[in-house]
């Protein structure tokens, strides 16, 4: 990524512009797939079935668990480091500070998004038909005794549950409308801040200030989830940022261990 002519900020840069951000553009290319696959799960899945509700529901979790790990990596070291830096460019502060307000506004939308799968959820089980009568209370109805017939609610059918449904596709078309506008903003207006404000050691010092506040679980789990279905190409500029041991570690232990767990 080359990093653009911003107003004011020539005294104050420090960096050259080559600072690697391949690790964040691959995480953002991430958040736009599995946002794909949410709105695909959502559409498409039975989630009254139990193992397919586990499936969507671990995908769900592990998206809005990286989209914190990444904001807040964000908010409390990336741009606090820039700050000083582009401090004469009141440009590059207003574009931190909607860096900020951004993550913000994305909260209530994952919340909205939870709110509606459980809604979803609720609708489905309601609608599942009741059991079949025992033969006891058949022989009750044959002889006579008055018995009660379940009604179809109304617009009622198989699959009928369109209200929950739809609520839910709207909710994550708001939410993947809001993240990946921002996605492209910063990609478009914040990361060239990060080669104009730091050189690549002192972005590299960065990183591993966020390596150390995940600690190595989180960072296992995230490189493994970047790279789910990533091309060759991308695959090996990724696996490229880490030591060739720990490329060995993820071939060998963090890619199966993800794997385990069936997602979407």
């Amino acid at each position: 990524m080359t990093t653009q002519k911003l107003p004011g900020t020539d005294a104050a840069r420090h960096g050259t512009g080559d600072a690697d951000l391949t690790i964040m553009l691959a995480a953002h290319d991430a958040f736009r797939r599995d946002l794909t696959r949410l709105a695909r799960a959502a559409a498409s899945a039975d989630l009254s079935d139990p193992a397919r509700r586990q499936s969507v529901a671990a995908g769900w979790e592990l998206l809005k668990r990286e989209l914190h790990i990444h904001h807040t990596a964000e908010d409390e070291l990336i741009w606090p480091a820039l700050r000083p830096r582009l401090v004469h460019s009141e440009h590059a502060l207003s574009v931190l500070d909607a860096m900020e307000e951004e993550h913000e506004r994305i909260d209530p939308l994952l919340a909205a998004v939870d709110a509606a799968f459980n809604q979803r959820d609720s609708t489905q089980r309601d609608s599942t038909p009741a059991p079949a009568a025992s033969a006891p209370a058949a022989g009750a109805a044959a002889a006579g005794a008055a018995t009660p017939v379940a009604s179809t609610p109304a617009g009622g059918g198989p699959g009928e549950d369109r209200p929950g449904a739809d609520r839910l596709a709207d909710v994550i078309d708001g939410l993947a409308s809001t993240l990946t506008g921002h996605l492209g903003h910063e990609e478009r207006d914040g990361l060239p801040l990060i080669g104009m404000a730091l050189t690549a050691a002192e972005w590299r010092g960065v990183g591993r200030k966020i390596a150390r506040k995940g600690g190595l679980a989180s960072g296992a789990e995230m490189f493994a989830w970047i790279l789910d279905g990533a091309d060759r190409q991308h695959a090996t500029a990724t696996l490229s940022q880490l030591p060739p041991p720990v490329r060995l570690i993820y071939r060998a232990v963090w890619k199966p261990r993800f794997q385990k767990t069936p997602r979407w």
